[in-house]
């Protein structure tokens, strides 16, 4: 594979169109960038210098131009791949529509919603970064190669030739190669080729670490004609259609809240009014019993319930970690009401994941978990019993 960048190069020296204008890399950039309504299926290879044979991924791919008013997204799109290895079988997808990133693989069905929480999209405020600009295979989009073309314009790491008109495999194309490295040492050989009429990504080459004994040759070939119908999820509705058996078994968000007791929290993640992030993954487990208290800032009931758990836990006669998680997302209101975090207290916010993914839809809702995280019982709303409540199923739950 290798002697194919070598003879691209050499070949697309030999044709030319003087007349024709010249496109340059912004021209390309451009073009891939504002392309919508693309869909393409790719053959997707990757052979390592110890495998006799490739590991190839079957991809669909269909996306769309980022909206003016997002701005998170490279572009909207649905992504589907599948690979055959060893007689198995594996396939997942990832989504992306202004603000909502959906992506499945290993039976495991992954959501975010920057309504929640934001962080995710735009890490440290970068949203080149986020989930969504970082999902597999999305670099294979018309509109992420263009972003790839636009940075080599400004990163001296790059050094690169765009050939205007080339004839590869008896076609006129246009080809960009040439070699990225670093410190003087070559990390990556590259070649792109794009369509002459649409300027749209036919075949893409890469050879990272050449020549080194981890050299990895990678091959994405475009091939429009084998898409089918795959198109652009533009909401939720649209997504669960596509794949509702994998919405129905592997959604963790499609627990009901009756259902929660003698099942394991799902998993979850929340920034803090301190600015740090609280993170619990499924299977894992709490140090010590914990109660989870889902809260609205805005119920007029919150202030006492909150009250009568602080009351309840210095009741208790073991230690018990609290956690009061806050859908809403303004520090100020829930330290007015909370008056700060205690020891033994975790103080959260942006919690609307945690609670649809336990089915909460009104509240105040506590959730009484054991040590490996299995909700033991639940009560919904506030009442006075509260901390009779939390003393006696927390007692239970640590074995007491």
């Amino acid at each position: 594979m290798k002697t194919f960048i070598t003879f691209a190069a050499a070949v697309c020296l030999c044709v030319g169109t003087p007349s024709a204008k010249k496109l340059t890399i912004e021209d390309l950039a451009a073009s891939l960038t504002n392309e919508s309504g693309y869909k393409s299926a790719v053959n997707y290879e990757v052979l390592l210098p110890t495998s006799e044979f490739p590991v190839v991924y079957n991809i669909r791919i269909a996306s769309d131009a980022a909206a003016d008013n997002d701005t998170l997204g490279m572009a909207d799109y649905l992504i589907e791949w599948s690979l055959e290895k060893d007689g198995n079988r594996s396939e997942g997808f990832s989504s992306y529509f202004p603000g909502h990133h959906y992506r499945y693989r290993d039976q495991r069905l992954q959501e975010y919603h920057a309504e929640w929480d934001a962080i995710p999209f735009s890490p440290g405020g970068k949203t080149n970064v986020g989930v969504q600009n970082q999902a597999q295979f999305c670099d294979l989009l018309p509109q992420f190669v263009g972003r790839t073309l636009k940075s080599m314009q400004s990163d001296t790491t790059y050094e690169y030739t765009v050939h205007q008109d080339t004839v590869i495999s008896r076609e006129h194309v246009i080809a960009i190669d040439g070699t990225r490295s670093f410190r003087g040492i070559e990390a990556l050989e590259f070649l792109y080729i794009f369509d002459k009429e649409s300027l749209n990504p036919k075949r893409i080459e890469f050879i990272s670490n050449p020549g080194q004994i981890s050299e990895q040759l990678i091959t994405a070939v475009y091939d429009d004609n084998k898409s089918g119908d795959i198109s652009v999820a533009r909401s939720e509705e649209a997504l669960m259609s596509l794949y509702p058996e994998i919405f129905e078994k592997y959604r963790e968000s499609s627990f009901r809240l009756e259902n929660m007791p003698g099942r394991r929290l799902p998993s979850f993640t929340a920034p803090t009014t301190t600015g740090e992030r609280y993170a619990h993954d499924k299977g894992g487990g709490f140090a010590v019993p914990t109660i989870i208290a889902v809260l609205d800032a805005e119920v007029g009931s919150t202030a006492n319930t909150i009250k009568k758990l602080r009351e309840a836990v210095d009741a208790l006669p073991m230690q018990a970690d609290l956690i009061l998680a806050f859908v809403n997302n303004k520090i100020e209101t829930i330290e007015s009401l909370t008056g700060g975090i205690r020891p033994g207290e975790h103080l959260l916010m942006s919690a609307r994941g945690l609670a649809r993914d336990c089915g909460i839809s009104s509240m105040p809702v506590i959730l009484i978990c054991d040590r490996n995280a299995t909700v033991k019982d639940l009560m919904i709303g506030f009442n006075n019993d509260i901390d009779d409540f939390v003393i006696q199923k927390t007692a239970l739950a640590a074995g007491h």
